[in-house]
């Protein structure tokens, strides 16, 4: 499996902006798996790979920028104004709206920057822990505040 840097990295920097806004255009995850800008963005890949690597690049165009030493997810959104509510929305809901929602949360936030090798892998492995650490990072760092 690649680095989740480098798949941020060639989509922004090698993907013409027509590639890019097909993907951007997907409405659920499993739309990529249609889509040959999708399969340009992954090159060669483990086939059982597919999936995973759908769910991280529904998000790629809505976090533009890459940094190691910004904040958890879960706190970006929190000092975003993103509600608790919302949060509980993503964590609840079922594939593929549990992040169809996350995506709409990432947009509304208008993230400055992200850390993809930690962000792409909590997607990549998308499923009940991953859910527990955005929560647990929305609301520790509200805790930090107080």
């Amino acid at each position: 499996m690649e680095k989740f840097t480098e798949l941020h990295q060639r989509f922004w920097e090698t993907m013409d902006n027509g590639q890019r806004t097909e993907i951007r255009r997907a409405s659920n995850p499993e739309d990529l798996e249609c889509l040959p800008a999708f399969y340009h963005l992954i090159r060669y890949h483990n086939p059982g790979e597919i999936r995973q690597l759908a769910r991280v690049a529904f998000l790629l165009p809505f976090a533009e920028k890459h940094s190691e030493n910004t904040k958890p997810l879960g706190r970006q959104l929190s000092d975003a104004k993103i509600s608790e509510k919302r949060i509980f929305q993503i964590v609840r809901s079922s594939s593929p709206n549990d992040l169809i929602q996350l995506r709409r949360a990432v947009q509304q936030a208008k993230l400055s920057s992200i850390d993809w090798d930690v962000f792409g892998k909590s997607l990549f492995y998308w499923g009940e822990k991953s859910k527990k650490q955005l929560v647990q990072s929305f609301f520790v760092y509200m805790k930090e505040e107080e």
